[in-house]
C-alpha cells in the first residue's frame, strides 16, 4: 500500500496553512458579527479564481440583525458530481480563563492557538488550502466545488439553513467540523422537549376531594425525570424508548435535563408560568432510525404510564420545544461506510498521515453540526476537520488549540477527496 502524497496534495504548503489559519484567528466573528471575517474569505476565494458571492442572512430571533456568508464555486467543466465543502465562521465556544490571547493566534511546538483554532476556523483553513491546491495542481475538475464558510453555527446552523433555503445545493458534502481527522460517517440527532406540568393551588386547610385530585407540580416533574434517568446515562434498549442500537454510537441515545421552573405568588415571577405550574426542559442525543415521530410516541407512552398510576399527573409536552425548531433539532445523519465520500475521504487522510483513516462515530461522538441539516436534504455528508476536544480535561474550555500538523493532512486530505470525487 503506497502512502506517498499524490502530487495534488504535494501542492499543500504547511507554512500557507499556518498563514490562512492565523489570520482567522485574528479575525473575532461571534456568531451574527462574522461581517469582516466574510469579506476577508470572500477576498481570499477571489484571489485563488473562485466565483464568489455574497450572501445576506437574516438573524432567526431578531429581526433587526443581519450577517453575510460567502459562497465561493470553482466551475467544473460539467458532468461530475458537485462537492460542498462547509464549515463555520463563528467560534464553537466563546469563554473567560485563557492563558494566552484568544486571538493572538499563538504558535509554539506546532500547536497554533486561539478562539476557533479548530471549532471551526481550523476546518475552513483546511477546506480552503485543500481546493487551493486543486487549483494550483492545475487540476481541471468536471464537478462544481463550492466553498461555504457559513455564519452562526452557533445558533442552530442559521447561515446552513438559510444556505439551502436560497436553493444552493451540492451531490455530496464533507462538513469541517473538528473530528480529529476521523471520518465521521454517522452522527447523533438532537431534539429538545418542554414538559409542562400542572395541579390545583393548595395550602394547608383542604378537602378531602381537593388533596385528591392535587400532585405538586415539582414532585410530577420529580416522577418524569426519575422515570427518564439520570442525565447522560445511556437510555436501555427496549425499556421505555424504540431504538435500535447503533455500533458506532455507544452510549447513545442519551438525554440531558437543561432548565426546570417553577414560580411562586410571593415572589417576583421570572418565566411567565402561573404559580400553579412547572416546566422542565430536556434534550436527547438520538442515533439514526429516530424521529421525531418516534421519540413524540416513545414519550406519550411514558407519560402516560405515570397518568394511569397517578390521576393527580396533569401534563402537557412540545416537541420539538417551541423555539427549538430551526436550532436544537437536527436529525441523526449516516453515510454508508463503503460510500465513495467515506473511501475517498479515508485515502486521503491515509495517504496525508501515513496510518489508516478511522471511520466511524468516535470523532464526533455526541455532537451535531451542520453536516446534520445537509444530510436532511438528502445529500450524502461526512463530518471531518482537524482538531480533538479530548486533550482537553473537559470540553468546552479555553486555551483552543490545534496541530499545525493536523490542519496540514486535513487539507491534503480535502485535495485528495476533491480531485477523486469531482474529477
Amino acid at each position: 500500500m503506497t502512502t506517498e502524497l499524490t502530487s495534488v496534495q504535494k501542492h499543500v504548503n504547511p507554512t500557507r496553512v499556518l498563514e490562512i489559519e492565523q489570520a482567522l484567528l485574528r479575525i473575532p466573528s461571534s456568531a451574527f458579527e462574522e461581517q469582516a471575517i466574510a469579506d476577508h474569505l470572500a477576498e481570499r476565494m477571489s484571489d485563488i479564481g473562485l466565483d464568489v458571492m455574497m450572501m445576506e442572512v437574516q438573524h432567526p430571533f431578531n429581526s433587526a440583525s443581519k450577517s453575510r456568508q460567502p459562497v465561493g464555486i470553482l466551475r467544473g467543466t460539467g458532468g461530475g458530481s458537485s462537492l460542498m465543502l462547509n464549515g463555520h465562521m463563528d467560534p464553537g465556544v466563546e469563554m473567560p480563563g485563557w492563558s494566552v490571547d484568544p486571538y493572538g493566534a499563538k504558535f509554539e511546538d506546532g500547536w497554533v492557538w486561539g478562539m476557533g483554532a479548530h471549532d471551526d476556523k481550523g476546518g475552513l483553513t483546511a477546506a480552503f488550502c485543500g481546493l487551493e491546491a486543486v487549483i494550483k495542481s492545475g487540476t481541471r475538475l468536471k464537478g462544481d466545488v463550492l466553498l461555504c464558510p457559513v455564519v452562526a453555527h452557533k445558533l442552530g446552523g442559521a447561515g446552513t439553513r438559510a444556505l439551502l433555503k436560497s436553493g444552493v445545493r451540492a451531490d455530496l458534502c464533507i462538513n469541517m467540523e473538528h473530528s480529529n481527522n476521523t471520518i465521521a460517517n454517522v452522527c447523533v440527532g438532537v431534539v429538545m422537549v418542554r414538559i409542562r406540568v400542572e395541579a390545583p393551588e393548595l395550602f394547608f386547610r383542604y378537602s378531602a376531594d381537593a388533596k385528591a385530585q392535587y400532585w405538586n407540580p415539582i414532585e410530577q416533574l420529580c416522577e418524569v425525570i426519575r422515570r427518564i434517568g439520570p442525565s447522560l446515562d445511556p437510555i436501555p434498549e427496549g425499556e421505555w424508548m424504540s431504538f435500535t442500537s447503533h455500533p458506532e454510537l455507544p452510549g447513545f441515545p442519551t438525554h440531558t435535563f437543561d432548565t426546570f421552573h417553577k414560580e411562586h405568588y410571593y415572589q417576583k415571577n421570572l418565566s411567565g408560568l402561573h404559580s400553579k405550574q412547572a416546566e422542565l426542559l430536556l434534550q436527547f442525543r438520538t442515533v439514526p432510525g429516530q424521529t421525531i415521530q418516534s421519540v413524540t410516541a416513545d414519550l406519550t407512552r411514558l407519560l402516560e404510564v405515570i397518568k394511569r398510576e397517578h390521576p393527580a399527573f396533569n401534563y402537557s409536552f412540545e416537541l420539538p420545544a417551541k423555539g427549538t425548531e430551526n436550532g436544537w433539532c437536527q436529525e441523526p445523519m449516516a453515510c454508508s461506510s463503503d460510500h465513495a465520500l467515506v473511501t475517498t475521504l479515508a485515502e486521503g487522510q491515509m495517504l496525508a498521515s501515513g496510518a489508516p483513516a478511522v471511520i466511524g462515530g468516535w470523532g464526533r461522538l455526541g455532537n451535531v453540526g451542520d453536516g446534520n441539516i445537509i444530510a436532511a436534504f438528502g445529500i450524502p455528508t461526512v463530518q471531518y476537520g482537524p482538531g480533538d476536544i479530548r486533550i482537553y480535561k473537559e470540553w468546552p474550555t479555553a486555551d483552543e488549540r490545534v496541530l499545525l500538523s493536523d490542519l496540514v493532512a486535513a487539507a491534503q486530505a480535502v485535495a485528495h477527496a476533491t480531485v477523486k470525487l469531482s474529477g
